[in-house]
């Protein structure tokens, strides 16, 4: 018998990595290929590459659209995003103003009872100075009711108006016009940034059903754009809870004339978005002029 010929290692590995096709013998000439074995060259792997790639120009075209895209969607995201916040950020400072008024409440009891002198009014002017003098009982109004509520809030600083730097503006752009007694009564600044300020004690025996009123600053003094309707709030201070400025029934401060951005030189324009904010849960107002509680309720 004749002793079979021995295979080297290398020729070994060859045939493990780069077996033969099925049928093809082992009698080839060095360095041929079987037609069964197609040869692929450096040259044919470029050239293949070549036809698989992208031309600069296409490149740059295909930028320029991604770019326009982006254009035009980054900037709605962005609102849209930050008009969720706004949303978020007003429902539960509601929630956390209403639960402290009501727990107040059970403490002291009616807020008829919670030693309110008198009605707030305005500053007493001399007409030969020309100067004012604020009206005492309407800031020991603002502070009593803060007062009541600090209690069952979660404060991180009290101060006064004036020493935080407050410059506030309406809807349409306008800067408001504070008072005397709001400068020099007190705010409240809660942990996550909230701004409880401006607090008016109307009526204090609450013989109309409003008892007041006070705004908050969902983001702080310090944070733009403090502005009445994007990041100031408005509610009412009713004898049974806190309620949203700009209800459906509202006809002191409705949501049609005072929530509006184009309603240039109107006081108190953005005192009617509260309710709209919280009941249907956008700020579309500020995207489209055609809404009322009747009819649409968000842009399209």
């Amino acid at each position: 018998m004749r002793p079979r010929p021995r295979i080297s290692n290398t020729r070994k590995l060859v045939l493990k990595f780069n077996p033969r096709p099925k049928g093809v013998g082992d009698k080839t000439v060095c360095g041929a290929h079987s037609k069964h074995q197609p040869h692929y060259t450096h040259l044919t792997h470029l050239a293949h590459a070549k036809h698989a790639a992208f031309t600069l120009a296409e490149v740059l075209i295909t930028l320029g659209i991604i770019g326009v895209v982006a254009a035009m969607t980054i900037p709605t995201l962005i609102s849209n995003y930050q008009d969720k916040q706004t949303v978020t950020r007003l429902t539960k400072a509601y929630a956390t103003i209403s639960n402290a008024y009501t727990l107040a409440k059970v403490e002291n009891g009616d807020i008829t009872n919670w030693g309110f002198a008198g009605n707030s009014i305005s500053a007493t002017t001399d007409p030969d100075t020309n100067t004012s003098t604020p009206a005492q009982v309407t800031i020991d109004n603002t502070n009593l009711f803060l007062d009541k509520l600090s209690k069952y809030l979660k404060v991180s600083k009290r101060a006064k108006a004036i020493d935080i730097n407050y410059t506030g503006y309406f809807l349409s752009g306008e800067p408001t016009t504070t008072t005397i007694e709001t400068d020099s009564s007190d705010v409240l600044i809660l942990t996550d940034g909230t701004t409880i300020k401006g607090a008016w004690i109307s009526n204090y025996k609450c013989t109309t059903g409003i008892c007041g009123d006070f705004n908050i600053d969902i983001n702080g003094p310090n944070t733009p754009p403090n502005t009445f309707g994007k990041d100031i709030f408005v509610f009412y201070i009713y004898k049974n809870g806190i309620v949203p400025m700009g209800r459906k029934d509202e006809t002191g401060h409705p949501f049609e004339s005072q929530c509006n951005p184009h309603n240039t030189g109107l006081r108190y324009n953005g005192y009617g978005c509260t309710a709209w904010v919280i009941y249907n849960k956008n700020l579309d107002y500020l995207h489209c002029d055609d809404l009322s509680w009747d009819g649409k309720l968000k842009c399209d």
